[in-house]
């Protein structure tokens, strides 16, 4: 909620903690309520990703799916969420990138309260705040290239190419250094990776083999930040993210950014000004092709993951030799992802945009 909602605000705002529904059942995920102490009564509700229960105006943001009923699509359910988004006590429901929209729009498509759903869809993206003062990054000719991998589903989120690419550069000789802040959940923990335990032997055994890969575990976000600021990189070669916000807090501190051509990411980073884009297979609405594959135990499916991940490393070795090449060309690049980020994220345009939005929405 803090990347998607004003970080301070004219308004009287309460941050209050929801009801997680999805740890009683994933199939009522899609709703929630709100912790109603102390009390107080509130002229609106603004919820991420679940639909608020109760009598109060409400405006809704979410990430990919809204109602968030997955494989519920034809039930009653679905029908039921889709009417309270259709109904007057929703003010507004916010896509937080156009890939969000596009998502959105084909949930809805044919359904009789599409148009009721479509005149309320805005387009809003998450917010931070913006870091003040210079790039601190330093480098010296001759030093290696220092990446750093942000994500505790390493393999959904690109952990694989991060230590194979460790593994192709000292095969090469490229000098190269990756931190890997993870606690590394892979296999059934996420929706992309094969779920045969014994897949995962190399890549994590890469962690411990390799001398240039420094595996931290989970950090707290400063001690994160600390090593992103040092990087030539941040890493999100991701099969399957909606946004990304890590991608945020590196470009805010001027670092680019790795990353796959799927979800948000094509929007805001451009391959060889503010970041390096690694082309991917995906589908008309910028999802990876072989989301939601039901053979993710077998070897057919093993080899697709593999091929994909290979693809990515050779291709951002490739970039990345070419680009290191030319120091040139690299610098400025920090300063368009820092540009982008003052563009695109910052938190004080955010919340100027949220004040007056609550303006506009709230019953009159």
């Amino acid at each position: 909620m803090r990347f998607n909602g004003p970080r301070s605000s004219r308004h009287t705002i309460s941050v209050r903690s929801f009801l997680p529904l999805n740890k009683i059942s994933a199939k009522i995920e899609g709703i929630t309520v709100f912790n109603p102490l102390p009390p107080r009564r509130f002229d609106l509700v603004h919820a991420f990703n679940r639909i608020p229960i109760g009598t109060t105006p409400f405006i809704v943001g979410f990430e990919s799916h809204l109602p968030r009923a997955y494989g519920l699509e034809s039930t009653g359910y679905f029908r039921i969420l889709s009417g309270m988004l259709a109904g007057e006590r929703c003010r507004a429901i916010v896509a937080i990138s156009e890939y969000a929209r596009r998502q959105f729009m084909r949930q809805h498509t044919g359904r009789p309260w599409y148009e009721s759903l479509i005149a309320k869809l805005h387009v809003r993206y998450p917010n931070f705040p913006i870091p003040p003062g210079l790039d601190a990054f330093v480098a010296k000719d001759g030093d290696p290239v220092r990446l750093v991998f942000v994500g505790n589903h390493f393999g959904r989120k690109g952990g694989s190419v991060a230590v194979r690419l460790a593994e192709l550069a000292q095969q090469r000789k490229f000098p190269l250094e990756v931190d890997i802040v993870s606690s590394i959940e892979v296999g059934s923990a996420s929706w992309t990776d094969p779920t045969r335990p014994e897949y995962w032997e190399r890549d994590l055994g890469l962690l411990k083999s390799l001398p240039s890969v420094r595996h931290h575990g989970s950090l707290p976000n400063s001690r994160v930040l600390a090593l992103v600021k040092k990087a030539h990189f941040a890493m999100l070669p991701t099969l399957s993210d909606s946004f990304g916000y890590s991608v945020i807090e590196a470009m805010a501190n001027y670092t680019p950014v790795i990353a796959t051509h799927q979800g948000a990411l094509p929007e805001f980073i451009q391959d060889g000004v503010n970041g390096i884009l690694l082309p991917l297979e995906t589908d008309a609405y910028g999802e990876w092709k072989h989301i939601g594959r039901a053979d993710r135990g077998s070897a057919a499916y093993e080899e697709v993951f593999d091929s994909a991940v290979n693809r990515l490393v050779n291709e951002a070795y490739t970039k990345l030799e070419t680009l290191m090449q030319s120091p040139a060309t690299y610098r400025p690049m920090r300063l368009a992802a820092r540009a982008t980020a003052e563009a695109l994220f910052s938190a004080e345009k955010a919340c100027h945009f949220w004040d007056e939005f609550y303006c506009k929405v709230m019953p009159k």
